[in-house]
C-alpha cells in the first residue's frame, strides 16, 4: 500500500508499473522455484526378485526400498535395499546398493546416463557356503561401473565389473563340480571384468498406462557355460497418490549350469534360478 498522500494520476500510475513489474519478474521466480535437489522415494513389492534373468529371492517375494538425489545439474546418488536368499548369495540376507552419477542430454531427444554402483551384500561370503571345500573367504560385493544412451523410449545401456562378478571364483565356483546342472562349467580364471550389453524400451501407450521390454547379455570372464541372455516383457499402471502396479514376463536364455541349482545354504533344495515365470509388482512413490 501508499502510505504518503499522492495525486490519483500518480498513485494509478505507480500500480500499473507494480503490475507491470510483478508481470515481468514472474519468470523470473518460476526459475528460481525450481528446486536444485529433489528426493524421489519409492517403496515396493516385488512377487520375485529377479536381476538380468535369475532370481536372487530363490522365486520368493521381496520388498524394496530406494531413494535418490538428484541435482539440477544432472549428478545424482542413490541407494537401494532388497532383501535377498542366502540360498543363491551366500550368507546374505539383505542387498544394499549405492550409485552416483551423472544424467545429461546431447540434443532434444537424445540423454546419456554415467555412474558407478557398489553391489553390497553384509555379512554374505562364500565362506557362508555349505558345500566342503569352496571356504576360502571372497565377498560378494561387487563394483559396476555403468554407460547408457537414450533415444526417446530406447535406451542402450552397457557396463563392466571392476571387481570379481559377485564373488565368484575358481575356488567356489570351480568346472568339474561348482554346478551340478552342469559338471562342465564353472570358473576358470578371474571374474573381474566381466560385463553386459543390454536394450530396455518404455513407451506409453495410454494415459496412465506403461509398456517395458528389455533384452540383454550378461558375459562373465573366464568362465565356462555360464554367460546369460535375458528377456523381459511387461506394463505398468500409474494409480492415484504415487501408487503404480505392474505384470511383468522374465525369460533367459537359461544355461544348464543354472537348472537345478542347490542351495548354498542347505546344500539339499534346489531351484531352477534362471527359469522364465510371470510377476507382478506394486509400489508407493513418495
Amino acid at each position: 500500500m501508499l502510505h504518503t498522500p499522492l495525486r490519483r494520476l500518480r498513485a494509478s500510475t505507480a500500480v500499473c508499473l507494480a503490475c507491470t513489474s510483478l508481470a515481468a519478474a514472474t519468470p523470473a521466480l518460476a526459475e528460481e522455484a525450481t528446486p536444485e535437489w529433489t528426493v524421489p522415494v519409492s517403496l515396493s513389492f516385488v512377487s520375485d526378485y529377479i536381476f538380468r534373468g535369475q532370481t536372487q529371492t530363490w522365486g520368493k517375494p521381496a520388498l524394496q526400498f530406494s531413494v535418490e538425489a538428484d541435482h539440477a545439474s544432472g549428478a545424482y546418488v542413490g541407494f537401494f535395499a532388497s532383501n535377498v536368499a542366502d540360498h543363491w548369495l551366500p550368507g546374505a540376507a539383505v542387498e544394499m546398493d549405492f550409485y552416483g552419477g551423472y544424467r545429461g542430454k546431447i540434443a532434444d531427444t537424445v540423454g546419456y546416463d554415467a555412474g558407478l554402483i557398489y553391489y553390497t551384500y553384509p555379512g554374505g561370503n562364500w565362506t557362508d557356503s555349505v558345500f566342503a571345500g569352496y571356504n576360502r573367504s571372497n565377498s560378494l560385493n561387487t563394483l559396476e561401473a555403468y554407460l547408457a544412451l537414450s533415444y526417446e523410449w530406447l535406451t542402450f545401456k552397457t557396463g563392466r565389473q571392476l571387481t570379481e562378478y559377485f564373488g565368484w571364483s575358481t575356488n567356489n565356483s570351480p568346472t568339474n563340480g561348482g554346478f551340478f546342472g552342469d559338471s562342465s562349467a564353472g570358473v576358470t580364471g578371474s571374474t573381474r571384468g566381466s560385463h553386459f550389453f543390454e536394450l530396455n524400451a518404455a513407451y506409453d501407450v495410454a494415459e496412465g498406462w506403461n509398456v517395458s521390454g528389455q533384452i540383454g547379455r550378461q558375459y562373465i570372464s573366464h568362465t565356462t557355460g555360464l554367460n546369460i541372455s535375458y528377456y523381459k516383457v511387461g506394463v505398468t499402471r500409474a494409480l492415484p497418490d504415487g501408487w503404480s502396479a505392474g505384470a511383468f514376463f522374465s525369460a533367459s536364455s537359461e544355461p544348464k549350469a543354472y537348472d537345478s541349482y542347490y542351495s548354498l545354504s542347505d546344500g539339499t533344495s534346489k531351484h531352477d534360478i534362471a527359469k522364465e515365470k510371470f510377476f507382478v509388482s506394486i509400489a508407493k512413490a513418495f
